[in-house]
């Protein structure tokens, strides 16, 4: 590999300008996440559910089956299509840190809401539904696209078509949320912590990804996989010029 594709492979995620607001950010939405949880112990009693879901239930519960079909975006076949996409696409632009995020980010937020979030939350509340897991996914999936979508400043991809990217995949995201209240499988609680959990995971991963130590790895990790194949179709290039030429190979 040389040293160009090097950098691309070892370029970080974030540029300088954008970490301390991505690490901004992330404090906010752990704030959120721990909030979500002390209205859960409070048994939902708060003016945001009592006032936001008959509100969204009124005005769009009467559209079940398009509901219903905005919701299924967050269900595990369409991630992984999605996942799967964003993570060639990265592959093909040689950003190995990126196809890892899209990899591992959506998934790993997935997990804590439903392994250990939503758990924790049904010891403080016997009906929790805290928090959201299409909810989690999907602005998981979003949070991937917009750490994307800051670098490299190599891209071919202009800000303001980054910009537009990320805005319609976050609308996309808010119209599941609404969705989940307005098909009355989650309060607007759980939605604003799934949102906050999917944030939050993904620049947690994002900012391990662009560690030095991280940097260094994923590029000998990548050739030190790809290293087998290439030494095995220099031997089959290698005998088929020895045929070739008459000569037995040693």
């Amino acid at each position: 590999m040389t040293s160009c594709q090097r950098s691309e492979y070892g370029f970080p995620l974030l540029p300088a300008p954008a970490r301390r607001p991505a690490g901004i950010v992330l404090g906010c939405a752990l704030l959120v996440v721990a909030a979500g949880a002390e209205l859960v112990h409070g048994q939902y009693d708060d003016p945001l559910d009592r006032r936001v879901d008959p509100w969204v239930i009124a005005r769009l519960g009467g559209h079940s089956e398009a509901l219903r079909l905005v919701s299924d975006l967050g269900e595990k076949a369409e991630m992984i299509v999605i996942i799967a996409v964003m993570s060639l696409a990265c592959l093909t632009a040689r950003r190995l840190n990126g196809a890892v995020l899209a990899a591992v980010g959506a998934p790993a937020a997935s997990v804590a809401t439903e392994k250990v979030l939503k758990p924790l939350a049904d010891h403080l509340y016997l009906y929790s539904t805290y928090p959201s897991g299409h909810t989690t996914s999907v602005f998981a999936l979003v949070s991937t696209a917009a750490v994307l979508m800051t670098g490299p400043p190599t891209s071919r991809v202009r800000p303001p078509a980054r910009i537009a990217i990320v805005a319609t995949a976050a609308l996309i995201a808010c119209a599941v949320a609404l969705a989940e209240v307005a098909l009355d499988d989650h309060r607007f609680t759980d939605t604003v912590g799934g949102a906050a959990v999917g944030i939050a995971v993904v620049l947690m991963a994002t900012f391990v990804l662009d560690l030095p130590a991280s940097r260094r790895l994923l590029p000998h990790a990548w050739l030190a996989q790809r290293a087998p194949g290439r030494l095995a179709g220099q031997r089959s290039g290698g005998r088929s010029l020895d045929r070739e030429s008459g000569q037995v190979p040693p």
